[in-house]
């Protein structure tokens, strides 16, 4: 249960729900109110399938490549690194088409959901022979339900909490993520050193 939860967070702060507020907001705000929920939900469920997706062939394509877990390890905490310096200083994201009409998977579902550093996360996870598939899925899902909610009430959340409070709730994900990207970066190269 605790490599279930350390992953769901990991996932949960790669997603970065409060980050993509503001852009899901603007692709919206032309769609009538009572069609928001049901295109988030839409597209959060089409983001779910393209990460199950790698959740399911991830390790193989480690095989596939002759990538070793050192090595992803330390690509993936220079990976989650930038995006944490992105989420901290607020640059870095660029601005997404406005798309005409009502979004179908792009930008919503990829890349701000599905993004490169999920599908990153999601195939290092497999990688690990501590985390089942079912374990694996378990915080694939749990990190996505709570992205998604959120998600979800983005314009009640935007009036409530201003974007002060959102900028600092990426902030302080951003940090999180630091940290756990360091950590990985470590392991990563303890492992491809034989370092104890």
């Amino acid at each position: 249960m605790n490599i279930v939860f350390s992953t769901a967070i990991v996932l949960f702060l790669v997603m970065d729900p409060f980050g993509n507020l503001p852009m899901f907001i603007s692709v919206l705000k032309n769609t009538a109110p009572e069609r928001r929920a049901f295109i988030v939900l839409r597209e959060g469920v089409i983001a779910l399938g393209i990460l199950t997706l790698f959740l399911l062939f991830g390790r193989d394509i480690l095989r596939l490549l002759q990538i070793t877990q050192g090595s992803l390890d330390m690509a993936g905490g220079i990976i989650l690194f930038v995006i944490s310096l992105q989420m901290i200083f607020a640059f870095g994201n660029g601005a997404h088409d406005k798309t005409q009409g009502e979004p179908f998977i792009v930008p919503l579902a990829v890349p701000l959901i599905a993004g490169p550093s999920a599908v990153a996360v999601v195939i290092l996870m497999r990688g690990y022979q501590s985390a089942s598939l079912g374990q694996s899925f378990i915080a694939l899902f749990f990190a996505w339900f709570v992205t998604t909610v959120i998600l979800m009430s983005s314009a009640k959340m935007e009036r409530i909490l201003g974007p002060k409070v959102i900028r600092a709730g990426e902030s302080l994900m951003g940090l999180l993520l630091t940290a756990i990207s360091v950590q990985m970066l470590v392991r990563g190269i303890k492992m491809s050193f034989n370092l104890s």
